[in-house]
């Protein structure tokens, strides 16, 4: 790639970093490829962060961060953003009351390079962490986040551990999974008193015509493996689908990035990638969006009237 189409990318990453064990080799791994291609990355979503970590992860990459401590000490939230690309809405209050896994936000302008122009737009950008027990309480995330960020018109880009699969991309049932426990933990009660595997938010998201950037990218623009499983790499076995309970397009990932449709235009491509050396980092493999800055700056500085809700 080019210097000047490289200038032009935006990167994105969002990761589950398995309770920040390895956040060393998740930095070294995202300065290796930032070396081999010339582009750093300018805004992460980052679940699992323990105390402290944000601020070296902000450190190491020169970012500043937004971070939602949990209610109950632990793993927590952390959205990172490049201070030349973005200028954050001082008005927007970041940290929600009254969500155990708070989600991590900003409202962020985009920067014209040329003149140092905020964008008439703003940029809603979330990294949240699916409650892991109860989909319920998934769905009570979620739902904030599409209440406050989300409202007709605005411009929504959404990352997180979903801990719940894409529609159709889903188990056929959890019936037959050793740890019942995380069978029940994944599966949504229907009215009817059977179970069935949890896919809630992505027909939340999807029906607020927010689009999954992976799904687009491998289906739309035909770039493979951009909607590969996340998950199911690590030492689970336990939580294993059996193969005969698989859907015919084989699961989907548990983490996504989900956009306003207004950005599509601005998407260059879309990865997971998952190379022994990605899948040693965490069990959750990364996502990785690539947008070009100057289609970036014609949706987010066009002139749209919103209304206030």
């Amino acid at each position: 790639m080019t210097t000047a189409l490289a200038a032009d990318v935006i990167e994105h990453v969002g990761a589950n970093i398995q309770h920040g064990q390895k956040v060393q080799e998740f930095l070294m791994l995202t300065e290796r490829r930032a070396q081999l291609s010339g582009i750093r990355p300018q805004l992460l979503t980052l679940q699992e962060l323990q105390e402290g970590q944000a601020e070296i992860v902000a450190d190491r990459l020169g970012l500043a961060y937004v971070e939602a401590p949990n209610i109950r000490p632990g793993s927590r939230n952390a959205l990172f953003y490049d201070t030349t690309v973005f200028r954050p809405d001082p008005e927007w209050k970041p940290s929600p009351d009254g969500i155990r896994h708070r989600p991590a936000t900003a409202r962020l302008y985009l920067i014209d390079p040329a003149t140092g122009a905020s964008s008439r737009r703003k940029l809603s950008v979330a990294g949240i962490h699916g409650d892991f027990g109860d989909p319920h309480n998934r769905e009570h995330q979620l739902r904030w986040l599409l209440g406050n960020m989300a409202k007709d018109k605005r411009l929504a880009f959404i990352q997180g551990d979903w801990n719940s699969w894409p529609v159709d991309r889903a188990p056929l049932t959890m019936d037959n999974v050793a740890d019942r426990a995380y069978a029940l933990d994944r599966s949504i009660l229907n009215p009817d008193g059977t179970l069935r595997a949890d896919d809630l938010a992505d027909r939340l998201l999807t029906y607020r015509n927010l689009v999954d950037v992976g799904r687009h990218a491998a289906t739309a623009l035909g770039q493979a493996g951009a909607d590969r499983p996340t998950t199911g790499h690590g030492s689970k076995d336990r939580q294993s689908i059996p193969a005969a309970d698989l859907p015919p397009g084989g699961l989907g990932p548990i983490d996504r990035t989900y956009v306003s449709e207004d950005l599509l235009p601005a998407l260059v491509s879309a990865e997971t990638p998952n190379a022994p050396e990605d899948q040693a980092i965490s069990d959750h493999l990364r996502q990785i969006t690539r947008w070009s800055r100057q289609r970036l700056w014609t949706v987010m500085n066009a002139h749209v009237v919103t209304v206030r809700h």
